[in-house]
């Protein structure tokens, strides 16, 4: 009990401190760098492929006539692996658009069906409060009649059907 007022203290005055105080007024937010003000000149193509090669990051496609027989089967076992595998891709990816296509249109039939349905309803509803209203007012000239003395009348009551 007594170490929680002290740590409060504690918490206070480091957060009252000058130094403290001082660096959260001088944050800065990020200013990232401008490519815009990047004026250094572009390198040339040929310093470009210099810079690539001692990076080790240079490729150029040697002429099958200067590759070994393992090595062009090596790569015609890579291209007809990749095109097996874009293959695939392209099914997947068929197949995918298929089953998408299929679900909008069974979503489509389901918001068809649902507005039919709520335009049913509504004039259901439309209709049976036309017809509340025509038994209402035959009624109210029904008690109307029979008040002012018509007793004809004021024999079998006409009410609105509920």
């Amino acid at each position: 009990m007594t170490l929680r007022p002290s740590l409060m203290v504690l918490a206070l005055a480091v957060a009252a401190s000058p130094a403290l105080a001082q660096t959260a007024s001088q944050t800065q937010p990020y200013v990232g760098p401008d490519a815009y003000r990047d004026q250094r000149p572009l390198p040339d193509p040929a310093d470009r492929e210099a810079l690539l090669k001692a990076r080790g990051e240079a490729y150029h496609r040697a002429g099958d006539d200067k590759q070994t027989e393992e090595e062009l089967r090596a790569t015609r076992a890579l291209n007809d692996e990749i095109a097996a595998r874009n293959a695939l891709a392209d099914k997947t990816e068929a197949e995918a658009r298929l089953e998408y296509d299929a679900a909008v249109a069974r979503r489509d039939i389901a918001v068809r069906q649902a507005e039919e349905q709520a335009r049913a309803a509504a004039e259901a509803t439309r209709a049976a409060q036309e017809q509340y209203d025509r038994d209402y007012a035959a009624w109210r000239e029904q008690v109307r009649l029979c008040q002012s003395g018509v007793r004809s009348a004021c024999g079998t009551p006409v009410g609105p059907a509920r």
